[in-house]
């Protein structure tokens, strides 16, 4: 009676000490697939750091799209720079005002979902425009991590890494 008494307690206390920030969960759907759901999901978060010449950044949207907890992990460099939502967007200001950034679009070029549940990943393959609508200023790979939300499907993370000349995005990330 007292182990039963303890679970319990427990149980309470651990249900009361629930991080509150953390989205609810939708109910599950097994039967049916969400691909194009995420896939919207990973467009609309492109979209949110895309503007076109003449408009302004809407850097207020940017975490609409990203759990509160979301972290965005970088390897343009040696090593991995990883930050927070609203690390990222303040990252992502100082970048437009620093290098003059009048034209930013990123897009998607390839992607494939893999979903189970609540869960689900989708590697990305996508360009980068700066400036100038008709050349890629960059590639590279995004490695997008999501969950179903009660309001939808949000990212939970990006891990990313840039092509360079050492590191060529195979063909399979490209659909050749």
């Amino acid at each position: 009676m007292k182990a039963l008494y303890l679970l319990i307690l427990c149980m309470v206390f651990g249900y009361g000490c629930q991080n509150k920030t953390t989205p609810a969960l939708a109910p599950v759907s097994y039967t049916v697939p969400d691909s194009a759901a995420i896939k919207k999901a990973v467009d609309d978060a492109y979209a949110a750091i895309s503007f076109k010449k003449g408009e302004q950044p809407r850097t207020d949207q940017i975490a609409n799209f990203f759990t509160p907890q979301a972290q965005l992990i970088n390897y343009r460099t040696d090593s991995a720079a990883t930050l927070g939502i609203t690390q990222f967007v303040d990252a992502y200001k100082q970048f437009i005002i620093k290098s003059k950034i009048t034209y930013f679009q990123e897009d998607e070029l390839f992607g494939r979902t893999e979903q189970f549940g609540r869960i689900a990943h989708r590697i990305s393959t996508y360009r980068t425009f700066l400036n100038n609508p008709d050349t890629a200023a960059e590639r590279g790979v995004n490695s997008f991590q999501l969950i179903k939300t009660n309001t939808g499907w949000k990212v939970s993370s990006i891990i990313w890494d840039v092509e360079k000349p050492s590191l060529k995005i195979p063909d399979y990330y490209l659909k050749k």
